[in-house]
């Protein structure tokens, strides 16, 4: 069993499942805001503990989708049955409501400037509104599937959107015009963030795996982290973009370095599934809901380094120099073709090529890079490095014996190479740039097929008595003299091997 973090308070008034949790800062008073089941949204305050007034009642279905605005003055939430309603916090009016939508609102996200409020449904639509008018600015239906989630940009230029025809698309924020090619997942996205820098997206995929993408090129950045034994409902980033926190179908919110990409610190275990994180305005709080109608809140501020072999998490994080590349051009970046490779005036905002791990999730560049072997060039290709060794701990979890470590701790060094054994293919390099798998010498009695029997062939015709004439056939009609001959055996063996044929 995997150490868990404990809760600092709960929250409890909720009759039904969380969907949505978001924190506001009003009047130096720290809020949290939630969207329920049971129709309602609700106001609790941090210090006490305690609801704040009563709750927000004016949808007629369960409430999901959440945003509010920086100044905690603006709350703006999404329903099942495709309503939105903009509200004002400190009176619990209705400001406005938008109705265009036509099933579940799952996501909703205001724009930087908060001129702009953007809203992802199953009706397979995604809708920027104005805020100020609730006028439609753009109606977006690309997806060729529900769209379960929305984000802005930090800058405002961009938003993204992910479906469950399993992309993740960039649009430019003034046109609305997607700016790249769909970025691929391999199940249908569900939750997406972005980096504060704005250069990199996010994305949580319904297998459990998380994705991280160049926003500029559209470029997958290393391979996915395999997150959660389960479906990964919703993502959050801290404001300082050093951790990511997830929460999961498999009951559990989990932490990760989006440096290392290793686990933080302790899991935020549940007993139910868990589909709303958020951190708090200070990165020093989260807070979790899901399936157990309760709000949790964790202290993730004194967490330390914990080592693996005293965590079993639901993945396997990859290698921990991921680190080192992830904003650096691959190794064999001159040979890639140059249809991955945009053009420099495709690239938005002045961004430069040479800084991004480039090339789509198919390309071999874009995979889990290898280590180059000693005395190699930065430019020759490097031979295959043999995987550690996993650890294999409880509900059939791997994890490498490698250390889960702080957000400011540097990468943990990449683990040593097992061992090869003398049975095993050894690699040899003719050349500096092309590897030739050499395997080991037979041995003399291992040159004869009759000798080698396999478990299919031991029931063939070949071995029913009598067998002489399959064994003639299969030395190649050899008489006494070529057996006396034979290189490295002596007279008294090649006598015994000729008796052995008489006998068969």
């Amino acid at each position: 069993m995997e150490p868990s973090l404990s809760p600092i308070k709960s929250f409890r008034g909720h009759t039904h499942y969380l969907n949505r949790l978001a924190f506001s800062k009003q009047k130096n008073e720290l809020k949290i805001i939630s969207t329920c089941a049971d129709r309602t949204v609700r106001i609790w305050d941090v210090e006490t503990g305690n609801q704040v007034g009563d709750p927000f009642g004016g949808h007629t279905s369960s409430t999901s989708g959440l945003a509010v605005s920086m100044d905690g003055r603006k709350i703006v939430s999404g329903a099942n049955d495709g309503k939105i309603i903009i509200w004002d916090a400190d009176t619990r009016e209705i400001v406005r409501c938008l109705s265009h939508h036509t099933d579940w609102v799952g996501c909703i996200r205001f724009s930087p400037d908060e001129k702009r409020l953007a809203s992802a449904s199953w009706d397979g639509t995604l809708k920027i509104w104005d805020v100020g008018t609730g006028e439609l600015v753009f109606d977006i239906d690309d997806h060729q599937g529900r769209i379960s989630t929305v984000a802005y940009s930090p800058n405002g230029t961009r938003f993204a959107s992910g479906s469950y025809d399993q992309t993740v698309r960039i649009w430019n924020a003034a046109t609305g015009k997607q700016q790249t090619q769909p970025l691929i997942h391999d199940k249908p996205a569900s939750s997406i963030v972005w980096s504060p820098d704005s250069r990199r997206l996010i994305s949580a995929c319904k297998d459990g795996q998380i994705y991280f993408w160049s926003a500029p090129t559209g470029a997958q950045l290393g391979s996915p982290l395999r997150a959660h034994s389960d479906m990964i409902i919703s993502l959050a980033i801290s404001p300082n973009g050093e951790l990511i926190a997830s929460a999961s179908v498999d009951s559990t919110a989990r932490l990760w370095s989006t440096t290392t990409r290793k686990p933080f610190g302790r899991v935020l275990q549940h007993a139910k599934r868990v589909s709303a994180i958020a951190f708090s305005p200070d990165g020093q709080l989260v807070a979790t809901g899901g399936r157990e109608n309760t709000i949790f809140l964790w202290d993730i501020s004194q967490e330390s380094t914990i080592m693996t072999n005293a965590v079993s998490p639901s993945f396997v994080s990859p290698a921990s120099h991921i680190s080192s590349y992830i904003d650096q051009p691959p190794a064999n970046f001159h040979s890639l073709p140059a249809s991955s490779a945009p053009a420099p005036d495709e690239l938005p905002d002045g961004t430069e090529f040479a800084t991004e791990l480039v090339g789509s999730r198919d390309a071999a560049a874009s995979h889990s890079p290898s280590l180059s072997p000693q005395g190699h060039s930065d430019h020759e290709i490097p031979t295959p490095v043999h995987t550690p060794l996993l650890v294999e701990l409880s509900d059939s979890i791997q994890v490498p014996p490698e250390t889960i470590n702080l957000r400011d701790a540097a990468a943990s060094p990449s683990p040593s190479l097992p061992p090869q054994s003398s049975f095993h293919p050894q690699i040899v390099t003719a050349s500096a740039s092309t590897p030739v798998l050499v395997s080991p010498p037979k041995s003399f009695w291992k040159r004869f097929p009759v000798f080698n029997r396999s478990a299919a062939s031991v029931d063939s015709k070949r071995w029913k008595f009598p067998r002489i004439g399959g064994i003639i056939a299969s030395i190649g009609m050899w008489n006494h003299k070529q057996v006396l001959t034979m290189p490295n055996i002596n007279r008294s063996t090649s006598l015994v091997f000729m008796s052995c044929l008489v006998l068969s």
